[in-house]
């Protein structure tokens, strides 16, 4: 049985319809109840480690999942701080360097694990790298970590930042370098394929893995869809 709030018990085989559910509903949840819904009903999604050093050249990461593709050309990508009562760490030394790397990691439980801890609290002066045991060194032309065991590692440059009507930041940052682990491959049209224990996330607390469904081919109006597994 699955306990839903304001829904009383029910199985899910037993659902006859969509569930439905407003305002009215979900401003009477526990705030934590409500953030683990909203986080996980989008479905898995990016997940990776946004570093930067702080002024005293400790080592800073913090775990991302807001992310966005802005721009291939010229290459950009945003990141969305949410609001905090207190001042962001990873925040404020992206904006004192003007610079931050962002990570694409891969493994099983312990690097999942290793990954989650990085969104504890840690003590400013205290480095969330070094307490998880994650490797690495600084970025060749940006200053801020590299995650040397990380699948894909992003050196950006700070270029924008929004404030939204909500009161979180949105920063975009321009590819200054990229650095791909010796397993990755770029394809021969410049598609670079994720291995399977590429890590994404959803909601608040929990990793999976990424699997390639289908690869597919340019979409044209008059193209027809068909299920290849019936057949004619």
């Amino acid at each position: 049985m699955d306990q839903w709030p304001g829904f009383g018990s029910r199985r899910r085989h037993e659902q006859p319809s969509p569930l439905v559910i407003t305002e009215a509903l979900w401003t009477q949840w526990a705030p934590r109840y409500r953030a683990q819904f909203f986080n996980s009903l989008s479905g898995p999604r990016q997940v990776g480690l946004l570093t930067s050093f702080s002024p005293e050249g400790i080592a800073n990461a913090a775990v991302f999942s807001q992310t966005l593709h802005v721009s291939a050309n010229p290459p950009q990508l945003g990141f969305l701080f949410r609001p905090l009562t207190d001042e962001h760490q990873g925040l404020r030394y992206c904006r004192e360097q003007q610079a931050f790397g962002f990570h694409l990691l891969g493994g099983q439980q312990f690097e999942a694990r290793q990954l989650h801890q990085c969104s504890a609290k840690y003590p400013e002066g205290q480095s969330e790298l070094d307490s998880v045991g994650l490797p690495w060194q600084s970025f060749e032309h940006i200053p801020a970590p590299r995650i040397t065991s990380a699948l894909v590692a992003y050196g950006l440059r700070l270029d924008e930042e929004h404030l939204l009507a909500n009161g979180s930041v949105l920063l975009v940052g321009s590819v200054v370098e990229v650095h791909l682990a010796p397993s990755m491959t770029i394809e021969e049209y410049g598609f670079v394929p994720m291995p399977q224990d590429h890590f994404t996330a959803q909601g608040l607390d929990t990793y999976l893995h990424s699997k390639t469904v289908a690869q597919l081919p340019y979409a044209e109006v008059n193209a027809e869809v068909t299920d290849p597994l019936l057949k004619p």
